[in-house]
């Protein structure tokens, strides 16, 4: 009968360091043994030729290699950790700090269980995921080009008349009355702005037609879809980063894994309420967030709650617990299979 080895892999960019530990005999084996990180052919002869005498056990931490190294792992592993590198820096400090005895340390939390680790999903919900972050990255140049755009005005002292400075007739109105009160310099940096934006919108109109495409893929599409404001890329973030609503038991549990739940701080008698968590997933918290916008103009009942929260409480405190709200109505959403009413009344046809 093999014996069980527990494996740490302190990965870094280019070198990976590794420890094992043997359970049955507390041998400590592949003590700061480094390989190439990216070489897969040199991980599957090391892997290989350990499970022929271990049944295998890795621990390592979530990184942006974590996707391919996972599904690599689990090839030749009984069991494979990916460990939140936030939580597992608090409970594994020391003077000494090394890959090796990172390396150890990963080996050794995952012999005693305690690792913080981290789901992880089928390989599509981590390629859908992959896609949201990149339409996140995608709306964020696109805003910070409107800034800019704002800051170029500005600089000549020219008035923008209109709210969307990149909607065809503001752009027409760039071209034709802003770009003459501008000196030359001003007016190629102007041009670029423009083409630049020309191209990000390309670009975005790419990114949200494979977006309605994966989100079909879901059967719970058509149901978060009920809810105002969740278009196929709400709805696809959302489903992707939920990855089964059978993993949450009640409504507070997927509050606090999206990171919409107040943190708690306790030192003896004294009890603190503090912010946002924001401890899940920031792509999905910035499309809830917007999403609320369109959920106060479509349900009366949301807004007034919302208007109720925002004079007793703050702009900030009312839109984090209308979030946590959100959440919990997804939940109940997915869990009883059942679309979003309006004002809490049972639509028609529905």
């Amino acid at each position: 009968m093999k014996n069980d080895l527990y494996i740490g892999n302190d990965v870094g960019k280019r070198i990976s360091v590794l420890c094992a530990v043997v359970k049955q005999t507390g041998e400590i084996v592949l003590s700061g043994k480094r390989g190439p990180t990216n070489d897969v052919d040199g991980w599957r002869q090391i892997l290989a030729d350990l499970r022929e005498k271990y049944v295998l056990h890795i621990a390592f931490e979530i990184g942006p290699h974590y996707d391919w190294m996972y599904d690599l792992f689990k090839e030749f592993a009984a069991e494979v950790v990916v460990v939140n590198p936030a939580l597992f820096g608090v409970i594994s400090k020391s003077q000494k700090k090394t890959d090796k005895v990172d390396a150890r340390k990963l080996a050794e939390g995952l012999l005693r269980g305690d690792l913080p680790d981290v789901f992880v999903p089928d390989k599509a919900t981590r390629a859908d995921r992959r896609l949201v972050s990149f339409v996140h990255y995608s709306s964020r140049q696109l805003s910070s080009l409107k800034g800019r755009l704002r800051a170029l005005l500005q600089a000549f002292r020219v008035e923008f008349p209109r709210t969307n400075i990149l909607s065809k007739s503001a752009v027409l109105w760039l071209k034709e009355k802003a770009r003459p009160q501008l000196d030359a310099d001003a007016q190629l940096m102007l041009d670029l702005l423009l083409e630049h934006a020309a191209l990000l919108k390309q670009q975005r109109a790419q990114l949200d037609a494979k977006v309605k495409e994966r989100v079909q893929r879901y059967p719970e599409a058509a149901l978060v879809q009920s809810v105002p404001g969740f278009g196929p890329l709400v709805s696809l973030a959302v489903l992707c980063a939920i990855a089964g609503i059978s993993r949450f038991e009640e409504p507070r549990q997927l509050s606090s894994y999206l990171g919409v739940c107040n943190g708690i701080r306790q030192s003896g008698q004294a009890l603190v309420f503090t912010g946002l968590t924001k401890a899940g997933n920031p792509h999905v918290r910035w499309l809830l967030a917007q999403a609320l916008l369109h959920v106060f103009r479509k349900d009366p009942k949301a807004r007034a709650r919302y208007l109720k929260l925002k004079r007793r409480k703050g702009c900030g405190v009312a839109r984090g617990a209308m979030m946590r709200w959100l959440t919990v109505i997804l939940w109940h959403v997915l869990t009883k299979r059942e679309p979003y009413r309006l004002g809490g009344k049972q639509q028609k046809g529905a």
